[in-house]
C-alpha cells in the first residue's frame, strides 16, 4: 500500500516538472548561460574595456599608504569611455604609487597657480600618450589628477561611476591579500547565486498560482478525478515541487555557474600576471560555497512554507484573477490593522515568511549562508500550522469545488 502510494507521488511530481520543465528547468539553465557569456566576455575583452585594466587590479591588491579612486565617465559627445584614476597621499618627489608601476603611465608635475597637482599621462594602445592641454586650460579628460590639498575635483562628464576601495581592506594600508580569512569571493559568488534564487522564487510563485487554478481551467482537472489519486497527493506534489524539486535544480545549476565563474576568475588573475592560487583559490572557502547554498535553502523552506501555501490556496480559491486573490486579504488585513490598532503585527508576521532582505534581517538570500541562532523558533512553527492549515483549505476546494472556468 505504502509502495503504491510513493509510486503514485513520484509519477505526479514528473508529470509537474514535464508540464512545466520551461520554468522548473530551462530558465535556470538559459539564464546561467547567459551569465556565462557575460563572464567569458569580461575576460577576453578586459584589455579592451580600460587602458588601465591590469594596473587597477594591482593598485586595488598593492600595499601602500595611498588611496586609489577609479571614475569611469562617458562622454554624450563624442561616446568615447573615460577611465580616471585620481591617487592621494603622494608628494612631488614621490615615485609612481605601488600598484600602478606600468609602461603605460608615467607622472608629470604641473605647476599652477593655485595649487601643486600630479598628473598620470595614459597612453593609447598605439604607444603615444594622450595630448594633454597645458594649465590653464581645462582639465583633459583623459587625465589623471592627485590633488595633495584635497580640493574636489570639477568633472564635466555627462555620466559617471565611482568606486572608491576602502584603503584598508585591498585598497592599501598594511592588509594584504596574505591576511585575508578565506572567504572574501564567497560573497561575490553569493551574488551570481542570489540572482538565480531571485528568478527562483518569481517561478515558483508564478508556479504555484497557476497550479490549481489552471487544472480547472483547462478542464484537465477532470482527467484527475478519473484517475486513483487523492486530492491531498495533487495539492502536496505541486507544493513540493516548488519548494523542494524546484530549488534543488536551481542549486545544482548555480553551484556550476559559480565553479565556473572561479575558473574564469584564475584565468583573467593569470591574465595579470597574478598567481591565481594566491588570489583566487586562497580567498574562497569552498566547503562553504557547497554548503551555504543548500542550508540557506533549508532556513527559507521553513520561513516561506506559509507563502508558497497560502499561493497554492488563492489558485485553488479564485476564479479570474489568483494573484488578486493572493494579494487583496492580506493588504485589507495590514490597513485596518493599522487604522483601527495602529500596530504592525500583521505586516511583521508576513514579512518573517516572505522572501526580503533588510538591514536587520534576509529570507532568502545569504551570501554566507544562514544564522540559524538569529531564527525565531515561535513564529517558524506558528508559520508551518499556517502553511498546513493553508494546504487542508486547497485540498478541501480543490475536492468540493466543481465550477469549471
Amino acid at each position: 500500500m505504502a509502495s503504491a502510494q510513493t509510486s503514485r507521488f513520484l509519477t505526479l511530481l514528473q508529470r509537474e516538472f514535464r508540464e512545466y520543465r520551461n520554468s522548473l528547468f530551462w530558465t535556470p539553465v538559459i539564464t546561467a548561460l547567459v551569465l556565462g557569456v557575460l563572464m567569458i566576455g569580461s575576460v577576453v575583452l578586459v584589455n579592451s574595456v580600460s587602458i588601465i585594466g591590469d594596473t587597477i587590479l594591482e593598485a586595488l591588491m598593492a600595499e601602500g599608504g595611498t588611496g586609489v579612486n577609479v571614475t569611469i565617465s562617458l562622454n554624450e559627445d563624442t561616446g568615447e569611455e573615460v577611465t580616471v584614476v585620481e591617487v592621494t597621499g603622494i608628494d612631488e618627489t614621490s615615485d609612481i604609487p605601488d600598484g600602478l608601476e606600468s609602461e603605460v603611465a608615467r607622472i608629470e608635475l604641473l605647476e599652477d597657480a593655485d595649487r601643486e597637482v600630479q598628473r598620470v599621462i595614459i597612453q593609447n594602445p598605439e604607444g603615444g600618450a594622450y595630448p594633454l592641454p597645458e594649465p590653464p586650460a581645462p582639465p583633459s579628460e583623459y587625465e589623471v589628477l592627485i590633488d595633495e590639498d584635497g580640493e574636489e575635483e570639477q568633472w564635466n562628464f555627462s555620466r559617471e561611476w565611482n568606486f572608491n576601495p576602502d584603503p584598508a581592506n585591498g585598497g592599501g594600508g598594511e592588509t594584504s591579500h596574505e591576511d585575508m580569512d578565506g572567504r572574501e569571493l564567497n560573497a561575490m559568488l553569493g551574488v551570481i547565486h542570489g540572482i538565480l534564487i531571485l528568478i527562483l522564487l518569481v517561478t515558483s510563485a508564478n508556479y504555484l498560482l497557476g497550479s490549481l487554478y489552471d487544472d480547472r481551467k483547462d478542464r484537465s482537472i477532470l482527467f484527475w478525478r478519473s484517475m486513483p489519486v487523492s486530492e491531498w497527493e495533487v495539492v502536496s506534489s505541486k507544493f513540493v515541487i516548488a519548494l523542494i524539486v524546484a530549488p534543488l535544480i536551481y542549486i545544482a545549476i548555480s553551484l556550476v555557474l559559480q565553479l565556473a565563474y572561479v575558473v574564469l576568475m584564475m584565468v583573467l588573475v593569470w591574465r595579470m600576471d597574478q598567481d591565481p592560487s594566491d588570489v583566487v583559490l586562497a580567498n574562497i572557502d569552498f566547503v562553504a560555497l557547497m554548503l551555504d547554498p543548500i542550508s540557506g535553502w533549508v532556513m527559507t523552506a521553513l520561513l516561506i512554507a506559509p507563502t508558497y501555501a497560502w499561493l497554492l490556496c488563492a489558485s485553488a480559491l479564485a476564479k479570474r484573477s489568483p494573484f488578486l486573490m493572493a494579494i487583496t486579504p492580506f493588504i485589507a488585513l495590514v490597513i485596518a490593522e493599522a487604522v483601527f490598532f495602529r500596530s504592525e503585527y500583521i505586516e511583521d508576521a508576513i514579512q518573517n515568511h516572505f522572501p526580503h532582505v533588510t538591514e536587520g534581517s534576509a529570507v532568502g538570500f545569504y551570501l554566507f549562508g544562514p544564522d540559524w541562532t538569529s531564527l525565531n523558533l515561535s513564529s517558524m512553527a506558528a508559520g508551518l500550522i499556517f502553511a498546513a492549515l493553508a494546504l487542508a483549505v486547497a485540498v478541501w476546494l480543490r475536492r468540493h469545488r466543481w465550477e469549471l472556468n
